[in-house]
């Protein structure tokens, strides 16, 4: 990857998360990295080509995040979907603005090579510790596609109303994990604990 490339999708992420989409454009950002107006577009066919170059680093780095938190939970696929969980939410306050581009198709590139590989790598990830957990006897009887789709609405929902401020206002409440947990143990039925082997 050239330098200039890598300036422009690092001043793109800073823009994000700063400002969000708001005012993002090909000029913005090529002033911000101190290049030519033009420079942008020996990169990158537009600013959808661009913005999907970002979302798939950014599609990478969840799967990373995730894969880590997963890691350290054990073995166990219920402990490991419930890691997988708070990974998801970790990493979206942290990348706040950036998070927000992964589910804007209409600002992307939907045919771009890179950003399909990893939009479906992250789903995949999911799809997989949820068999995982199923294969333990969790949630057997539910359609493993059906019960992927709502573990994932839940993280994004807690994900994307903490981002914007919502639910600690609303709530009084502080602590995002609190959240997750009601979200995980009490209403999808995950252990709390996982039994001692």
């Amino acid at each position: 990857m050239s330098d200039t490339r890598t300036l422009l999708i690092r001043s793109t992420r800073a823009h994000l998360d700063e400002r969000g989409l708001d005012g993002l454009t090909l000029r913005q950002i090529a002033r911000d990295v101190d290049v030519s107006h033009g420079a942008p577009l020996r990169h990158f066919a537009g600013l959808a080509a661009m913005l999907s170059a970002v979302a798939a680093e950014l599609f990478d780095e969840l799967v990373a995040t995730v894969s880590h938190h997963v890691e350290a939970a054990g073995p166990q696929g219920t402990a490991q979907l419930r890691a997988a969980g708070v990974g998801y939410v970790d990493f979206a306050v942290a990348n706040p603005g950036s998070y927000e581009l992964l589910f804007r198709p209409e600002r992307l590139d939907v045919t771009d090579a890179e950003y399909l590989r990893a939009s479906a790598a992250a789903f995949d990830q999911l799809t997989r510790l949820t068999a995982a957990a199923q294969a333990s006897g969790w949630r057997a009887d539910v359609d493993p596609a059906v019960l992927t789709g709502v573990l994932w609405a839940g993280v994004h929902g807690i994900a994307s109303l903490w981002i914007q401020g919502s639910l600690p206002i609303a709530t009084g409440v502080d602590d995002r994990r609190r959240f997750l947990s009601v979200f995980q143990v009490d209403l999808a039925g995950l252990p709390a604990q996982e039994e001692a082997a």
